[in-house]
């Protein structure tokens, strides 16, 4: 197995001259800085063997008063096939840094832009405007035309959510008029109750609904109605699935139904024919949140979907688009594709989900994040620090992928772990918080 480091996140700075609704600054309790210029130095011995290094993270890049000079180390560094990317906001991008940033050997820059109304842009990305990153955007390609450079490829990142969704089409407009070459379009992850409300995603797996879906079409062959209002389906569903829901030594016996409250002839049909659907999904090792599936609402899902599709058959740019279902199959992708994340201060970090520390809301739910470090660069190599016992490790356990599936549990209401004010272990007793990981199930997208 290929087991070498292949790209590196890098994060220059947590100060940022903006203060976006969606962001994460908002619940983040952590100590802001800069990375000094000889803290990004001694990441530069491991740079020959990657692929490529992105400067990203929770604040502004072009605060850092050595980013061109990082910039140009970075790039001399990389093997000649190495990409050096940035992401930023773009409001720092007066004529000089436009022309430092051409200059610099940067390959992309990628611009945060959340809306392609003024309206909707400055409401999102509070303290700057659409017209002003558009003004830098034109700065950036005159600098381009001035050097005769065709890099830094220039593309939009967008987080979609309920209250800009339909303005995706009118981006890839603005997209077109701007030379921007690429889209990056992520899903988002919501940090107060407020935000909670903006999700297009759906909360249910793939494989879930599909389970459900055919059980609602038997249902409806059978003459019978899964409505919620007329079956304790939480108490069924914890009798059928048993705490933990996959470990098979600890199911719970079959429910005895005519305990059930309002127990009739019909209702035990129902149970029948949920029964029959909840053992095939044991079958695929498939959860099933019965309550979840029985109330959801797929309009704004559906909404979302036909706007994706829209976006995608016009004028031929590049847009990654996350899916709007999270998959049944979990992965890691920053693990499988040698990502190690360096925060601000040095500290080496596995992933995006625990770079920082922090609060979010995952299905519905207030999760509380503990971010995780194997070493410090200005204390070790980092490439001692990544093939560290420890590092090694934990690389191991999340390729297997063997936590609890917490995203699709019945019992998640009510679990220690997830409620927990700081995350422990999960009901299979791995101490990482990755079982409902958001982009482990494809939701959440990063440069």
């Amino acid at each position: 197995m290929d087991d070498r480091p292949r790209k590196l996140n890098i994060e220059v700075t947590t100060r940022c001259n903006l203060h976006c609704t969606m962001c994460m600054r908002k619940v983040w309790k952590e100590e802001s800085g800069d990375m000094s210029l000889e803290t990004y130095e001694a990441l530069l011995p491991s740079f020959p063997e990657l692929e490529g290094v992105n400067i990203i993270g929770i604040g502004e890049p072009l605060l850092n008063e050595h980013i061109i000079e990082m910039i140009r180390l970075g790039k001399a560094h990389l093997p000649p096939n190495g990409t050096f990317s940035l992401t930023t906001n773009a409001t720092l991008v007066n004529d000089e840094m436009a022309e430092k940033l051409v200059a610099s050997g940067l390959d992309n820059i990628v611009i945060s832009v959340d809306g392609a109304t003024p309206s909707t842009f400055d409401e999102i990305r509070q303290d700057t405007s659409l017209d002003e990153v558009l003004r830098n955007i034109e700065r950036l390609n005159k600098a381009k035309e001035q050097l005769n450079s065709q890099l830094p490829r220039i593309g939009f990142e967008f987080v979609a959510m309920k209250s800009n969704v339909a303005e995706l089409s009118q981006l890839v407009d603005l997209a077109v008029q701007y030379g921007v070459s690429f889209i990056i379009v992520t899903n988002l992850l919501p940090h107060t109750q407020e935000m909670n409300e903006q999700i297009l995603y759906e909360l249910n797996s793939d494989q879930a609904i599909e389970l459900f879906n055919a059980a609602k079409a038997e249902a409806k062959s059978r003459d019978l109605e899964l409505t919620f209002d007329s079956l304790d389906v939480e108490n069924y569903a914890n009798a059928l699935f048993g705490v933990p829901p996959l470990k098979g030594k600890l199911r719970s016996a079959k429910p005895v139904w005519e305990n059930v409250r309002g127990y009739d002839r019909s209702m035990e049909q129902r149970f029948q024919l949920l029964d029959e659907i909840v053992t095939k999904a044991r079958e695929q090792n498939v959860l099933m949140n019965l309550k979840n599936l029985m109330q959801r609402d797929g309009a704004h899902f559906n909404h979302a979907a036909e706007i994706f599709a829209q976006a995608t058959r016009e004028h031929g740019i590049d847009l990654d688009l996350p899916p709007l279902i999270p998959k049944t199959q979990r992965e890691c992708g920053f693990i499988k594709d040698g990502i190690s994340f360096i925060s601000w201060d040095g500290f080496v970090r596995p992933c995006n989900n625990l770079y920082h520390s922090y609060m979010c809301y995952v299905n519905n739910r207030e999760k509380s994040i503990t971010s995780v470090s194997f070493g410090n660069v200005r204390q070790q190599d980092y490439r001692a620090i990544w093939d560290s016992r420890e590092y090694r490790s934990f690389r191991r356990q999340v390729r297997k992928f063997d936590f609890a599936p917490c995203g699709d549990c019945p019992h998640s209401e009510g679990c220690f772990a997830l409620l927990a004010p700081v995350f422990r272990k999960d009901c299979y007793e791995y101490t990482q918080p990755c079982g409902d990981c958001p982009w482990a199930r494809g939701i959440l997208k990063c440069m």
